[in-house]
């Protein structure tokens, strides 16, 4: 039998991007949805964004039984059943009328196809499929989610100005159906085995695929073994922190643009300009951390985030133009890196049958710090009258994040990063 041109693994990573980029661009519509609700039924901002605020919770809280059901069904069941929450709970929300229905709607069932079919599962299975690539993968597959916010947001804002919210999220709901259900289901597998093939498209199996620590069993790693090491609770501090920073930034950056005097549709183009940024980086950095090191590629994220936050603390009314750019470059850059580099290391230190609960229990990290972050930028404000600090703060987060993952080590038990990668 001749060896296929193209390794199935990119394929999956294919599938995987196109995932990713309808399921989080459609999540990351909630501003669309949230300003037209407002719009139309006068609720308060607080009323209003609750059953945003229960779907980070619901997703977190949950985050590990969909790792749970990946290790033990994998993607061809549990990324259609994702789709189809999805799905239903934008089509039930485009019908409801009070926010408590919306909660049940949007905080659970949207929130479930986020979780079902997101980031925890589809960062186990870049790993599964690539070992020696899985850095540039896992970069790839993750760059469909801000492509989807690049794409996605801007066309459910034209639907709604077009057609109205509900009409909107009701085809958005429809298409993710239609496209992702069959697209998962039938290309979609779970592991190389399952097509006779090996990690990375290798002829023979590698001798290890995830060298023990020293002194510790050749056991597989499970969830309860995972926990019982410091590495992991330092992915844990990573993850919170990166949480923190993340949902600050996206749920307060606007605004605070607004306030020093920038107008709407140019925030909101910085905002576009940064998910582009993010989308390059995660490609392109990941397959950075597979040579140089997931520590050394993360610190390099951490450096320019930190240079983006500070760009945009010295925001003051009024204020050059060039800082918000500056902002959208570095800090943009900067956070297409963590992603990749922290589900890489992950998979580096905890490769086995339990990887997808394992990347599930470490999101709840990171909702817990997204919670702590977005909720701490509106009480900055509503305690000090502006933003001011709270992004300076935030580069401290940053800095532990960055020093957990040195902590966390996962250079120590990687795979010789010299050897020869295969071709594709």
């Amino acid at each position: 039998m001749c060896k296929p041109r193209l390794y199935y693994g990119w394929i999956v990573v294919a599938i995987g991007f196109l995932t990713m980029m309808l399921t989080m661009g459609i999540f990351f519509s909630s501003g669309v949805l949230f300003a037209a609700i407002t719009a139309e039924h006068g609720w308060s901002r607080a009323s209003a964004s609750l059953p945003f605020s229960v779907a980070l919770i619901t997703y977190a809280g949950t985050a590990w039984l969909a790792g749970r059901l990946f290790d033990r069904y994998g993607p061809r069941w549990l990324f259609p059943m994702g789709a189809l929450c999805l799905g239903v709970g934008l089509i039930v929300s485009a019908r409801m009328h009070a926010p408590w229905q919306l909660c049940l709607s949007w905080g659970l069932l949207v929130a479930q196809g986020y979780n079902l079919a997101g980031f925890a599962p589809h960062l186990a299975l870049a790993a599964l499929w690539f070992s020696r690539r899985r850095g540039i993968a896992t970069g790839m597959m993750l760059s469909g989610a801000s492509v989807g916010a690049l794409v996605i947001v801007p066309t459910a804002q034209y639907l709604v100005n077009a057609y109205g919210w509900r009409l909107a999220y009701t085809l958005l709901g429809t298409a993710a159906m239609v496209c992702l259900v069959p697209l998962n289901a039938i290309w979609q597998y779970h592991k190389p085995a399952d097509l006779g093939l090996h990690p990375d498209g290798v002829a023979t199996p590698p001798t290890k695929l995830h060298p023990p620590s020293s002194g510790s069993s050749a056991a597989p790693w499970t969830l309860w073994r995972a926990m019982g090491t410091r590495r992991f609770w330092w992915l844990f501090v990573l993850v919170c922190g990166l949480g923190w920073s993340s949902n600050i930034v996206s749920v307060h950056q606007i605004a605070y643009m607004i306030s020093s005097g920038f107008p709407s549709l140019l925030a909101a183009s910085i905002v576009g300009l940064l998910s582009l940024f993010r989308a390059a980086s995660s490609t392109v950095c990941g397959g950075l951390s597979d040579r140089f090191g997931r520590e050394v590629i993360f610190s390099l994220g951490t450096l320019l985030a930190c240079i983006g936050l500070i760009l945009l603390e010295l925001l003051r009314q009024p204020a050059p133009v060039w800082l918000l750019y500056g902002y959208a470059l570095t800090y943009g850059v900067g956070n297409g890196v963590f992603a990749s580099a922290y589900a890489a290391a992950t998979a580096d230190l905890f490769l086995g049958p339990s990887l997808g609960t394992i990347l599930g229990v470490l999101e709840l990290g990171w909702g817990l710090g997204g919670f702590a972050g977005s909720w701490f930028g509106g009480y900055w404000y509503d305690r000090w009258g502006s933003y001011h600090g709270v992004f300076a703060l935030t580069i401290g987060v940053s800095l532990l994040s960055c020093m957990a993952m040195w902590l966390a080590a996962p250079r120590h038990l990687r795979q010789d990063r010299h050897d020869r990668p295969p071709d594709f």
